[in-house]
């Protein structure tokens, strides 16, 4: 009786160990591994095992965290007392439109076992999200061009999740910065890309956006050559004619990116805007947090003191993107 009482205050209670099969995947992938149960002093009845994604983001210097999606593994069951071990093995889809793992936009999995009458055990396990192939022969293809990411490149915008570079010094055009958010297609990779180009003899940047649309032949394993070449023609000619670039509709990267609503909830639009999802998620509820520690400040503030002003508060570094 002792034994089942401690159990349920969390003493001696059974233990759980998730153990991906491999520690990165990219969207859309099956994620594999096995749940490790170890038994606690007593039988325990399990009422629900599920896996949920968690995503962390930094946001000037504070971590928000958010659930993307929880994945069911098992309900119902009993685990015996110690020594008895299970092993659970679990499968599930990661969703489509994540933000890639930065070192500003992390994941977890976070493991529940709820037991009946009793404290719930957990676990916490980092998984990276890795970019999907197309986007990662293009981010290959930019390295190889002497492009470098910058220390905030993969932050989050409305539109997605933009990656911004330092370009090399041998390009000879007055490129200062260029920042990329990729939206995938059936048939292309369209990159929307903003150019930072040093303007007149004081040298004052001025920024131009534009779009790349990379067909899929480009995309094929032996074509690396070919893709770096096409990118980079394509920048050059932006950046040495930037007045005769193309009107760019946000149209289509607005849908990508709202076509998501809550974890598990997906509208209709158009889907593959990297980071759309995370986007998407993450809007309204930072808003809302960002908010509420504003009234919290305003509220424990000294008398006198100067408050912030609203659009300076209000923001999230989501400022590249949002003149579209």
């Amino acid at each position: 009786m002792f034994k089942k009482i401690m159990a349920k205050m969390g003493i001696g209670t059974a233990r759980i160990d998730l153990r991906l099969d491999r520690p990165g995947y990219r969207m859309g992938e099956m994620a594999t591994g096995v749940i490790r149960i170890e038994g606690g002093n007593v039988e325990q009845r399990i009422i629900d095992l599920r896996v949920n994604l968690l995503m962390k983001v930094s946001v000037r210097g504070q971590d928000v965290i958010k659930q993307v999606e929880s994945f069911p593994v098992k309900s119902q069951f009993t685990v015996q007392p110690k020594p008895a071990v299970q092993e659970i093995p679990f499968s599930f889809a990661l969703p489509d439109g994540l933000a890639i793992s930065t070192p500003s936009v992390q994941y977890n999995l976070q493991t529940k076992l709820d037991v009946e009458m009793a404290v719930d055990p957990t676990d916490m396990d980092l998984i990276t999200i890795l970019p999907p192939e197309p986007v990662d022969r293009v981010l290959q293809a930019l390295e190889r061009n002497d492009f470098r990411q910058k220390p905030q490149s993969g932050r989050l915008t409305p539109y997605g999740q933009e990656f911004s570079f330092f370009p090399g010094a041998g390009l000879g055009v007055p490129l200062k910065e260029l920042e990329v958010i990729f939206l995938a297609t059936p048939d292309e990779l369209r990159l929307l890309i903003e150019l930072d180009l040093a303007n007149g003899f004081m040298g004052r940047e001025k920024e131009y956006k534009a779009e790349i649309v990379v067909p899929q032949e480009l995309l094929a394993a032996g074509q690396e050559a070919a893709l770096s070449r096409y990118l980079l023609d394509k920048i050059l000619e932006y950046a040495n004619n930037p007045q005769s670039i193309p009107y760019v509709s946000m149209a289509a990267f607005q849908q990508g990116a709202a076509g998501y609503g809550q974890p598990g909830q997906r509208r209709s639009g158009m889907g593959g805007m990297i980071g759309g999802m995370a986007a998407g998620l993450l809007g309204g509820m930072l808003l809302s947090e960002m908010m509420s520690g504003m009234g919290d400040e305003m509220a424990g503030g000294e008398m006198g003191e100067e408050e912030p002003a609203m659009d300076e508060e209000m923001d999230m570094g989501f400022d590249d993107f949002d003149e579209f």
